[in-house]
């Protein structure tokens, strides 16, 4: 029983130290862009992606969502599944019926995080809903992780779900 225990132990000290080892030379920063088409009319589509209190009713990835009181600007404090804990994000800059970007407040605390920049366009069958994140990962390990996952998958998350929503089902392209 103490061979397997050790065993364990030595396994799982060279898988994060490989995790690791591998994710130092990983870049910190990243930059991707996911993109959907809606038949819903861009105004529609805008409104829902505006409401950010009501994204737990469409989007299963939010657990929990709260306006934060006395902020200096509209903010929200969601958890988060897929074990990305709790978030706090701020409104930036909203241009009606367009455009909108939200940055992760904690993002230090949490050693991840940066600004989501929304567009949505009309298209000639709808809407054309596109979301740019620049973000980082601080540490060596969760980069790995990040690539093995997918760097897409949060924003592919956010948009499937948004699709669903409107009872589309789509496949995110990628930029």
């Amino acid at each position: 029983m103490k061979f397997l225990i050790k065993l364990v132990l030595v396994v799982m000290v060279l898988v994060i130290g490989g995790a690791y080892l591998h994710g130092r030379g990983l870049p910190r920063e990243h930059v991707v862009t996911s993109t959907i088409t809606l038949v819903a009319t861009p105004d529609t589509v805008f409104k829902v992606i505006r409401n950010i209190g009501a994204q737990r009713e469409w989007w299963p990835s939010v657990t929990s969502i709260e306006r934060i009181q006395g902020a200096r600007k509209e903010s929200w404090r969601q958890v988060m599944g897929m074990g990305a804990g709790t978030i706090e994000v701020e409104i930036g800059r909203v241009v009606p019926g367009r455009s909108m970007e939200t940055t992760i407040l904690n993002a230090e605390a949490q050693g991840w995080g940066g600004t989501w920049f929304y567009d949505v366009q009309p298209s000639a069958s709808g809407t054309e809903v596109s979301i740019t994140e620049e973000g980082f990962v601080e540490s060596p390990v969760f980069r790995t992780l990040m690539k093995l996952l997918g760097k897409y998958r949060t924003v592919d998350s956010y948009l499937i779900a948004l699709g669903g929503h409107f009872g589309e089902p789509v496949n995110p392209r990628h930029d």
